[in-house]
């Protein structure tokens, strides 16, 4: 898990979880985020974070080194990887790669209410089909170069009071329960019933979360980042 906040109030919250079978998935995870900038201000800066993430997850396999040596994928270390980041000019910003992912949480009277910002990178069978440190196709295509899945972007008027980044093991037990489509319901039956009503912080808010999910009988690893944000107060200038 990676967190940082600057003076301005621009924050980067990201969560890596190696892939199940995978050697060295704990490395490839600490490799994913141990280099994540401390600001992202655009789609740009996002792309350029993932790409450097997964040179970091490649260069633990030194077999991918040698020219010409064809490896099984399962000695490849590989990681997914969440990343979200808020900037006063940029915004909010949130990328992806794998079934680690992001939530956009609204807080109201009666508790919170949200959904998934996106869709897990998995096969029919459950397989992962994007990850950092999986050997490119052609052996001529730049390793750095990375597809990475991206909100576009929320308006102003829409930006979430909370961002959740969670790893299968968080979100799984609590989809397995409701059906997949709750990963998109955003009444309170989705992430919102997951989330501590009386929570106040980020932390309330994410251990009420991985207490759901044990409750629920989870048996994987489980890494949660929370966000639990306010937009500054606005400037107005005053007319003539």
């Amino acid at each position: 898990m990676f967190t940082a906040v600057s003076d301005d109030g621009s924050w980067v919250i990201a969560v890596a979880d190696g892939l199940g079978g995978h050697a060295r998935g704990d490395e490839a995870s600490q490799a994913a985020v141990s280099g994540l900038p401390e600001r992202i201000g655009s789609a740009a800066d996002m792309a350029v974070a993932f790409a450097e993430a997964n040179e970091r997850v490649l260069a633990l396999s030194t077999s991918l080194q040698q020219k010409g040596y064809r490896v099984r994928p399962w000695s490849i270390p590989m990681s997914t990887l969440c990343v979200a980041a808020w900037t006063p000019v940029g915004g909010l910003r949130i990328g992806w790669m794998g079934d680690t992912m992001p939530f956009a949480v609204w807080s109201g009277p009666d508790g919170y209410a949200g959904s998934c910002c996106g869709s897990p990178q998995r096969d029919p069978y459950g397989l992962i089909t994007a990850c950092l440190g999986q050997p490119p196709e052609d052996e001529a295509q730049d390793a750095g170069l990375v597809e990475v899945e991206m909100v576009d972007g929320f308006e102003d008027s829409e930006l979430p009071d909370v961002v959740i980044i969670a790893s299968d093991g968080v979100w799984e037990p609590l989809a397995a329960r409701g059906g997949m489509e709750w990963l998109w319901d955003d009444s309170l039956a989705g992430i919102g019933s997951a989330c501590d009503p009386e929570a106040v912080d980020a932390a309330g808010i994410a251990e009420g979360i991985l207490a759901k999910a044990r409750d629920l009988g989870f048996n994987d690893n489980a890494t949660v980042a929370v966000a639990h944000w306010r937009r500054p107060p606005r400037t107005v200038t005053p007319g003539p």
